[in-house]
């Protein structure tokens, strides 16, 4: 079966994500040295599905978390709306960013400019306000058939 080509059907990507807050889920980490030459935790989110909002699926990406003094109250912030307990300890870095991996949490986006385009940036984080969609279910007896 052919079919044609329509440019008015041509889509040019996402859109910007539009700024405020978003459920998301933390899908992706990695660990590499920024810039500066200080450790670094890249982080990637995506905009929850099963959540009624805005940009559904779009991912947010590269959001840095530089191991600093002076940059800890980032890494505290999202560990607090991921709902990590208060006084939890990690032996390093990367384990703290396992465990942050697909937890449910809030982010604000904001955008900044690079290059003249406009790009969404993470300027916070709160708790998420929905439970965790349930994945497990049981089966009964009468559930099977035989």
């Amino acid at each position: 079966m052919g079919f044609k080509i329509n440019h008015e059907d041509a889509s040019n990507g996402f859109e910007l994500i539009a700024q405020g807050d978003y459920e998301v889920t933390v899908i992706n980490y990695e660990t590499k040295k920024a810039n500066s030459g200080n450790n670094c935790i890249t982080v990637d989110y995506e905009i929850r599905s099963d959540v009624p909002q805005n940009h559904q699926g779009q991912k947010i990406l590269y959001d840095n978390f530089t191991i600093t003094d002076n940059a800890m109250w980032r890494l505290q912030s999202i560990a607090k709306a991921a709902g990590f307990p208060h006084g939890m300890e990690f032996k390093s870095y990367k384990e703290w960013a396992d465990t942050l991996l697909n937890k449910n949490l809030v982010i604000t986006v904001g955008h900044r400019e690079w290059n003249g385009n406009k790009y969404p940036e993470v300027k916070g984080f709160k708790e998420s306000q929905i439970e965790a969609p349930n994945t497990k279910f049981e089966i009964t007896e009468d559930d099977i058939p035989f």
